[in-house]
């Protein structure tokens, strides 16, 4: 028998009182305790996707992005998870962690080159300390990227012998942005090609054929093949019709090789396709471009060279909102009896060249036809322009470029005289300047005020108060096109056309012609009506030389070291809104002394000059002096000697080119320029200009046109012709260049490559010769 025996503990009864009063604190209580406290807010998260699929290819990436929202007063941090990931894709977020300021995180997927096609569910968590965790999911497709290739065109016709080409556009699935290799598949006996690009990221690639002469006449079919990693094959097919050669006639070359454009605004560029005859043909031939025609246009005109001619010439331009891009086609000469010939073609449409400098040209017959700069000793680089072809102040053409050099050069050709009844564009003119920086910036500046574009302003008044027939001369600023009538009667009209809008000043004078030895023109009494801005259709006030006229200001003028040269003298008076007025001319003879007039004290305002420029007549050394002055006082002016004789040779190695060197006395080291003309009908012209900063400040100076046949879009043909003579004039100092316009321009009016400044006299020589071309 087993006895049970069980232990009893007793519990102080003050040890159970305290344990009940503790427990109806914290529970529900009674009629005597504290009411139940109800449970805190709970807080929240949730997340959601943008975009419920995922799309890209294998080889490539895509993103995705994902938002969380707090709630409940959760304000904590967030942590983001993937999962569900297929073989060879990753994923990342940024962030992956969402501080309490962020609400937003973007997922990249990326697969690898092998992972394998098809559609994943991937899953998100979002989850926070204290919150219940969110999901959701997105699909992610993967897909095997895909090339194309178009030919453009998609058929050629090359004479055997010869050569053509095509471009090759490859176009890639969205995603895919590897590198195409481009090949030709197992071409016929004979047939070869090139790609300019291959491998290639770009879009397109030229294939250029060469077709042997051993090739049958017949069609052809080409297969070109893109491959790429990770992509399937793409093939596509060339038709090719090979033309049998015949006897060669003559052989062809196009100049230049690619022409460079903006799309549009009216702008267009000029080439030339040249033929070298032989084996006795004599007959025309005709010239078309084949794969030019949309957007980028090349066409000849006119599309025969006739007989025994020798070139036709090449129009290019781009249409509106044309695709920047190279194009590609191929220039086909025919002559009956004889076999084609061909050469290839490019056009670049190429978007504004941009710059910190630009060179606005507001008159449409001062836009060039070709501009190109050189930063320092670099290389040239033609400059792409910006605004219309037909250039108005209004929108003007702009030249942009960038020059961080303290030297520069800049080049420009435009449209020349025209004196045959060739067909062909051949009379050009080059303006080049070699300077400064800050001198080139000062010359684009310059550019709209010197040649600013003509409007239908015209300006009337009367005039009266003036002898029977004398000679009375009307002057504005803003070069104003102004005239007076018969002076027949006493009173006669005065008309300015194209005058600049605005103010302007005005000055009449009065004059006298003397025929004998002294000036041939003096002046007797002269208007001066300055700030002028009458409104359309109302004559400025009536002028009257009787009551407003004044008498000039005149002093003796003293000429050193004429060396017993003839030589005239042109007084002009400058006005800081831009006049500058014809006052006297002095004929051509030789006496050293002569009466100067010029505008009085009296009625000047600050900033008023008086301008003499004296000039030798001398046809082979012209010397000339242009002196500034605030007012008119008795003076002795000194001609600078001789220019010592430069060097002037053509450049075998770059035909037409033409070198310039020699020494420049302490009178002429401010600035030399030379000016060219060839002695030939429809002249090629050319004016280069070399600083004193250019140069370094040496009396030594060695330049020549610059050889700009390597930069894009030039053509040779602007340059004076093999075997050509050439006339050229190379002027020491700063004054007239020897541009037998600018130096009428200059001698006649007073207007001067130089800066008007009080006190300045400015003295240069000339030296003529000539010079054949090799």
């Amino acid at each position: 028998m087993r006895t049970v025996r069980r232990s009893f503990a007793v519990v102080p009864k003050a040890l159970t009182v305290l344990a009940i009063s503790v427990l109806a604190g914290c529970g529900g209580g009674d009629k005597g305790g504290n009411p139940a406290q109800p449970p805190g807010p709970q807080g929240t998260l949730a997340l959601s996707a943008g975009s419920p699929a995922i799309l890209l290819s294998t080889g490539g990436s895509a993103t995705a992005g994902f938002t969380i929202t707090r709630g409940g007063g959760f304000t904590g941090s967030v942590s983001l998870a993937l999962s569900g990931l297929p073989t060879g894709v990753t994923g990342a977020f940024a962030p992956a962690s969402l501080d309490a300021s962020t609400t937003s995180s973007t997922l990249t997927v990326t697969a690898a080159a092998n992972a394998a096609a098809g559609v994943s569910t991937l899953t998100i968590t979002a989850s926070g300390t204290g919150v219940t965790s969110q999901t959701t999911t997105v699909q992610v497709v993967i897909s095997q990227p895909t090339i194309a290739l178009t030919p453009t065109p998609a058929t050629l016709s090359i004479t055997a012998g010869q050569g053509g080409s095509t471009v090759i556009n490859v176009s890639r699935s969205t995603g895919f942005t590897g590198a195409v290799t481009l090949a030709l598949v197992t071409p016929p006996a004979g047939i070869t090609g090139s790609f300019a690009l291959s491998p290639t990221t770009a879009i397109t690639s030229t294939l250029t054929l060469a077709v042997a002469s051993s090739v049958a006449a017949g069609n052809y079919t080409l297969t070109v093949r893109g491959s790429a990693t990770g992509v399937q094959d793409n093939n596509t097919t060339i038709t090719l019709t090979v033309v049998a050669s015949g006897p060669v006639g003559f052989s062809i070359a196009v100049d230049p090789a690619e022409f460079e454009l903006p799309a549009g605004r009216a702008w267009s560029a000029y080439g030339i396709v040249s033929i070298q005859r032989s084996n006795g043909f004599v007959g025309p031939v005709t010239v078309t471009v084949q794969g030019l025609s949309f957007p980028a246009v090349i066409v000849p005109t006119p599309a025969t060279i006739a007989a025994g001619a020798t070139a036709t010439n090449l129009f290019a331009l781009a249409v509106d909102n044309a695709a920047p891009g190279l194009y590609t086609g191929t220039v086909r000469v025919s002559g009956a009896g004889f076999a084609d010939q061909t050469a290839p073609v490019r056009f670049r449409v190429a978007l504004p060249t941009t710059g910190s400098i630009t060179w606005n040209f507001c008159r449409s017959d001062r836009v060039p036809r070709y501009f190109a700069v050189r930063d320092g000793s670099g290389a040239w680089k033609h400059i792409v322009p910006n605004g219309p072809g037909g250039a108005t102040a209004a929108d003007p053409a702009r030249f942009s470029f960038d020059i961080a050099s303290p030297t520069g050069s800049v080049a420009m050709v435009r449209l020349g005289e025209k004196t045959s009844a060739s067909p062909l564009i051949e009379g050009h003119h080059w303006e080049v300047y070699y300077g400064t920086r800050q001198e080139i910036v000062d010359l684009a500046a310059a550019e709209c005020i010197d040649y600013r574009d003509v409007n239908n302003r015209t300006i009337t008044g009367t005039v009266t108060g003036y002898q029977s027939f004398d000679a009375l001369i009307a002057s504005t600023s803003g070069r104003g096109n102004a005239g007076v009538g018969s002076t027949g009667p006493l009173n006669t009209t005065l008309t300015v056309q194209n005058q600049a809008p605005g103010p302007f000043d005005l000055m009449l004078t009065r004059n006298n012609f003397i025929p004998a030895n002294g000036p041939d023109i003096t002046v007797l009494s002269m208007v001066l009506r300055r700030g002028l801005n009458p409104s359309t259709g109302v004559a400025v006030a009536p002028v009257d030389f009787a009551t407003q006229g004044f008498a000039p200001a005149t002093a003796a003028l003293t000429f050193g070291n004429t060396g017993g040269e003839a030589f005239t003298n042109t007084m002009t008076f400058r006005t800081v809104a831009g006049l500058n007025a014809w006052l006297a001319v002095g004929g051509q003879f030789a006496s050293t002394g002569r009466t100067w007039y010029g505008v009085p004290v009296a009625q000047q305002q600050p900033g008023d000059l008086q301008q003499v420029t004296t000039t030798t007549a001398s046809t082979t050394a012209r010397r000339q002096i242009i002196h500034f002055s605030t007012n008119v006082a008795t003076r002795t002016l000194t001609f600078g000697p001789p220019l010592s004789l430069p060097t002037v040779t053509g450049v075998f190695s770059t035909p037409g080119s033409i070198n310039v060197a020699g020494t420049l006395g302490p009178d002429y080291t401010a600035r030399v320029s030379a000016y060219f003309r060839e002695q030939a009908a429809d002249p090629r012209t050319l004016t280069v200009v070399a600083t004193r900063g250019f140069l370094g400040g040496q009396t030594q100076y060695d330049f020549r046109v610059p050889e700009l046949g390597g930069v894009t879009g030039f053509t040779n043909f602007w340059y004076p012709r093999r075997l050509s003579v050439v006339r050229w004039t190379v002027t020491g100092g700063e004054g007239s260049t020897g541009d037998p316009i600018a130096d009428g321009f200059c001698v006649l009016t007073g207007y001067c490559p130089v800066k008007p400044v009080a006190g300045a006299t400015y003295l240069s020589a000339q030296s003529t010769g000539t010079v054949t071309i090799p």
